[in-house]
């Protein structure tokens, strides 16, 4: 076999070492002349900053093997002091801890039993909890002579005040007293009546549901909502009234109905 040989060429070889030569002769020469032009005082700043980065640096360098040294030799330490802070899990069957500040009673208080402190000399077994609830239409219906009692110092407290003579020997303060007396009876009177009204039209309703049931009328009793309870509430409490009292009463919606137009009107 003929055996082929690539040509080599010395003289591009030759050139181009000759190139480089040159270029770097030229880059000192340029460097040469660029530091020739600079001042003294811009080199010694510049050597000033070299030492800065040169320290910094080494100061890095000694802070971060500290810090490994320190992880490496600190890990049991700082891990004894995770586990003690860490709290240990209270038992639900544990005592409840009580306030240092407060001296502790000796007697314990336990609830649902009775202390010398919440009873009294006397008590009311009618409303104890031992006997059932309270029925209240019987409790009402059995003390209902209070009201007439209420009416009549109410009458006694407004003959004072009328009465010139027995008005003159009061005070500013016990005029005032007697009004707010007189005020406080006649809404308790009023909210007792209105309550008794409300009581009667649902029973009565009722009972009228309960005979067509018996009848054979009607399957169900039919319950009433509350709205209209309501409404039947009212138009028993108007029905009642007395005409003057109606007037006053047709009055005020009338002024109500009046501002909520006004209001209506302002936002147009």
């Amino acid at each position: 076999m003929v055996q082929r040989f690539r040509p080599s060429y010395e003289s591009d070889s030759e050139d181009d070492d000759l190139g480089a030569v040159l270029q770097n002769q030229s880059r000192e020469e340029s460097d040469d002349d660029d530091m020739s032009s600079l001042s003294f005082g811009a080199l010694s700043s510049a050597q000033k900053k070299l030492q800065q980065e040169e320290r910094t640096a080494r100061e890095e360098e000694s802070s971060s093997g500290s810090e490994s040294e320190d992880g490496f030799f600190g890990d049991g330490k700082k891990k004894k002091g995770k586990t003690s802070q860490k709290k240990k899990k209270k038992n639900k069957h544990a005592p409840s801890e009580s306030s240092s500040k407060k001296p502790v009673s000796r007697i314990r208080e336990i609830p649902g039993l009775k202390q010398k402190k919440d009873t009294t000399l006397y008590t009311d077994i009618r409303f104890d909890s031992a006997y059932g609830k309270a029925d209240w239409d019987r409790i009402r219906k059995d003390y209902a002579f209070l009201d007439e009692y209420r009416q009549k110092e109410i009458e006694q407290m407004r003959g004072i005040l009328n009465n010139k003579k027995e008005r003159s020997k009061l005070s500013d303060h016990e005029i005032e007293d007697l009004e707010f007396k007189i005020q406080s009876l006649q809404s308790r009177l009023d909210t007792l009546k209105n309550r008794d009204l409300s009581n009667k039209i649902l029973k009565d309703h009722k009972r009228e549901q309960m005979a067509k049931m018996r009848k054979g009328e009607q399957v169900n009793p039919y319950f009433l909502k509350k709205s209209e309870q309501r409404k039947m509430i009212q138009k028993a409490k108007f029905e009642s009234l007395k005409s003057s009292q109606r007037e006053k009463v047709m009055e005020r919606k009338r002024k109500r109905r009046l501002g909520k137009e006004f209001r209506a009107m302002e936002f147009r």
